[in-house]
């Protein structure tokens, strides 16, 4: 399970061979004994390329979970339990992973050598347990009971701009006002469309879709359109606060508050609750972000 694992995850029976200090011959035959064993073709290969079946996928989220499993049964029956150790697999949000986690990497890479630390920059929500992630860097409420969320930061929304594309066009005065402008929304593939924007003033909530002829997928591409003066956005005021501190962006609306608080969580499965790794990993982020701050 382990060697065709290997051959996946780096595309190549030669570098799974030379990461497992098998030869390739040894790395083919372990593959060829396991289709055979369970009748079926995990991976199709040609002269170029190797891909998986279909049959071979749904297998491979099997293994995933059977050598994590494994992993962790060994790592609580010895001293390694408290020591680090194996392969980290991380699903980073692009922009916070960026800003906040990439740059400490290094770091905790050499706090902990018996580690190996594979990070996965998406925005899409993966789920966990079935693509053998270990933990996951997310914004908002946590929808999946499955999964324990070690709550890292509360940050709030800010609706931003440039000075040049509020010199040209105005700043709105209300969330109404922004009907008439540029407003850059952030695209959800799960939602099918961007999503809104909420804002609150004296107990009055009111929401808005934004209208402008972008939209982004990933928040890093939509604060730079933002700076290049493009329009409007709304981001959480971690990803804004270098842009606003340097005069490249201006708050607008700071009128309406733009919602509730929205936690920033690590999650991870519950079976990982005693990991190790997970832990290390856990503590670690948590001190790369400020203070948590309050409602």
């Amino acid at each position: 399970m382990e060697i065709f694992r290997w051959v996946v995850d780096l595309g190549s029976f030669s570098r799974a061979a030379d990461r497992l200090d098998l030869s390739k011959a040894t790395v083919t035959a372990h593959v060829a004994s396991l289709e055979n064993r369970l009748g079926i073709k995990l991976l199709n290969r040609t002269t170029r390329r190797l891909a998986l079946t279909d049959d071979g996928a749904a297998y491979l989220d099997h293994v995933r979970r059977v050598l994590a499993d494994v992993e962790e049964t060994e790592t609580t029956l010895t001293a390694g339990r408290s020591t680090p150790h194996g392969v980290l697999h991380v699903n980073l949000l692009p922009a916070l992973g960026r800003q906040f986690v990439i740059p400490a990497l290094p770091r905790f890479a050499a706090q902990y050598p018996s580690l190996r630390v594979v990070a996965l920059l998406d925005d899409r929500r993966v789920d966990l347990v079935a693509e053998g992630v270990d933990a996951a860097l997310r914004v908002g409420s946590l929808q999946d009971s499955s999964l324990v969320a070690r709550r890292l930061y509360e940050d709030r929304f800010v609706a931003v701009a440039s000075p040049d594309y509020l010199a040209l066009h105005g700043a709105p005065q209300t969330p109404a006002d922004l009907a008439a402008h540029q407003c850059l929304g952030l695209w959800s593939a799960t939602r099918g469309g961007v999503i809104e924007w909420a804002f609150e003033k004296d107990g009055r909530r009111t929401t808005v879709v934004p209208g402008g002829r972008l939209s982004m997928n990933d928040a890093e591409a939509l604060i730079d359109a933002a700076v290049a003066g493009a329009g409007i956005v709304m981001m959480i005021e971690l990803l804004t606060r270098r842009w606003i501190a340097s005069g490249a962006l201006q708050p607008v609306l700071e009128d309406w508050r733009p919602g509730d608080t929205t936690p920033i969580s690590l999650v991870y499965p519950q079976n990982r609750h005693l990991s190790a790794k997970v832990r290390a990993f856990a503590d670690f982020v948590a001190g790369l972000f400020p203070r948590r701050r309050g409602n």
